[in-house]
């Protein structure tokens, strides 16, 4: 009984997935023989407009569909369909970045469309398309990569969980980190190269295997582990060193702070400027030694 939907769904896909593969091939009118002239400027802006429309209406679904309101999110789900028509996305991302938001597009539309309403499910869907559209339009601080402090903090509580023993809280933490995953991984194909993405799937199914092992292999299940930190840096995009900025408090301007540091700085380079001119000028001031004759006579 299953399996005309998984084919129906399969289909579905396929086309969905050649459709926006068309859109990221196929240039809008007068761009490709309009290089550095108005047509293509206004091509340009056209498509930044049609990009920023489809994600005003994804942000409407995610909305409707947060809130529970079938008729709006069937209402948004059609627009949304209709914006991708003519939609171009090349140089936003990869081939496998198309096929990860045509699937998700399938399937917030199954989700809406399936008889009993699941509100977790319809607030997943939607979140996670949404994730995938902002990864489109924002190239730098995506929504995504929010979500790295979390699945740290998860990978930590499975470190913490194994070296305790405690199978339970190590489940827990194992599931949570899928389920941030899972949230963000179309997003995260969108805007990441594939190996990333590889790496840390397999690394994900590695761990797992090992702890869901009757008898803990404590050695593999702690490097496993321990490799999980620099996957996931590899993931979001972060360096292993990077340092962290707080942002200073304390004041409602940031200039006022701006201008102090920038008065230090200046202070501390007057100093090291008046220190050299009294070291240059005690040289000078030696006196000259005896018997150097006409030595330092002025020359005419």
């Amino acid at each position: 009984m299953s399996v005309r939907p998984d084919k129906d769904r399969r289909g579905l896909l396929v086309l969905l997935s050649v459709l926006l593969a068309i859109c990221w091939t196929v240039q809008l009118p007068g761009i490709a023989h309009a290089i550095r002239t108005d047509s293509a400027v206004l091509s340009t802006k056209e498509r930044d407009e049609r990009l920023r429309s489809f994600e005003a209406v994804t942000e409407r679904l995610y909305h409707a569909m947060q809130q529970g309101d079938t008729t709006a999110a069937h209402r948004e789900m059609d627009q949304l369909i209709q914006a991708l028509e003519g939609l171009s996305f090349k140089g936003l991302t990869s081939v496998d970045g198309i096929h990860a938001l045509a699937e998700c597009i399938i399937d917030t539309r199954e989700t809406i469309n399936r008889v009993k309403l699941s509100p977790e499910a319809w607030i997943e869907a939607s979140a996670r398309l949404r994730l995938a559209v902002n990864s489109l339009t924002h190239q730098r601080d995506a929504l995504w990569q929010q979500y790295y402090k979390v699945m740290s903090s998860s990978l930590q509580d499975m470190g913490k969980a194994r070296s305790g023993g405690d199978r339970s809280k190590f489940k827990a933490a194992m599931q949570s980190l899928q389920s941030h995953y899972e949230m963000i991984r179309p997003a995260a194909i969108i805007q990441r190269d594939p190996p990333a993405i590889h790496k840390f799937n397999s690394w994900l199914s590695y761990v797992e295997r090992l702890g869901s092992e009757a008898s803990w292999d404590e050695s593999a299940l702690k490097g496993a582990i321990d490799q999980g930190a620099p996957l996931l840096q590899e993931l979001f995009g972060r360096k292993g060193n990077e340092p962290v900025f707080l942002p200073l408090i304390g004041s409602k301007s940031p200039w006022y702070w701006s201008a102090l540091i920038g008065g230090w700085i200046l202070l501390a380079l007057t100093y090291t400027a008046m220190r050299k001119y009294q070291a240059e000028q005690a040289v000078s001031s030696v006196s000259r030694p005896r018997g150097t004759g006409g030595l330092f006579k002025k020359r005419d």
